[in-house]
């Protein structure tokens, strides 16, 4: 009888031990799966980037818009753009545009259109609404959990932008007086660092001179 009282005791305990063991393997095993996911997210954010960033070079290099009469030409080039959402929003996205205007303002109908979807690369502060021709995977925080981007050649006070020449080459800023199309041309490869809320990161590289990607 003591005996069996025993055995029992031990399989429960022995069952017991076991519980734990198997709760704490799914919860390694959860837990590496997140942190996949989670650089999987940030590595695809990355990807698109550095995609988008090469679309917007090709269409630099194919749209000249050097104009004669124009001593702010220059401010057209091509732009990826990086922005803060509406504050109660919260986040980040870009737009890809060309300011055919020369107001400073991003209208819909100025931004490029993403080869592979049609839709525009362009969003009104990250705000929802009934349009569906916007891209909606530049919402980097939304669709990516991108926390921070940084940029080593910001010249400007916002989070950063990135306009390129008809020979590919990469402004950091597009100046607003006069025939100074070159100002801002970088003089030393441009890095992008992503980073997203679980501080993961990721490093896209521009090089001087030629503009390349990586």
């Amino acid at each position: 009888m003591h005996f069996i009282l025993y055995f029992h005791m031990n399989k429960k305990s022995f069952s017991l031990i076991e519980l734990i063991f198997v709760i704490m393997l799914l919860a390694i095993i959860t837990s590496q799966v997140s942190l996949k996911n989670n650089l999987s997210k940030i590595k695809l954010a990355k990807q698109q980037i550095v995609l988008h960033l090469k679309y917007t070079r090709y269409i630099a290099m194919l749209d000249n818009k050097y104009d004669n009469n124009n001593s702010l030409w220059f401010r057209k080039r091509w732009t990826m753009k990086f922005l803060n959402c509406q504050k109660k929003i919260g986040g980040l996205y870009y737009v890809i545009y060309s300011d055919e205007n020369l107001n400073g303002s991003i209208s819909k109908e100025e931004t490029l259109k993403d080869p592979l979807t049609s839709n525009y690369i362009y969003s009104f502060q990250c705000k929802e609404d009934t349009v569906y021709d916007k891209n909606k995977l530049i919402l980097l925080t939304k669709r990516y959990n991108i926390e921070s981007i940084n940029i080593s050649c910001n010249k400007t006070s916002t989070i950063g932008q990135l306009s390129f020449d008809i020979n590919g080459e990469l402004h950091s800023k597009l100046s607003t007086k006069d025939n100074e199309h070159d100002k801002y041309k970088i003089k030393k490869d441009c890095e992008i660092e992503i980073i997203d809320k679980f501080e993961n990161k990721e490093i896209i590289i521009i090089a001087k001179n030629t503009g390349f990607i990586k």
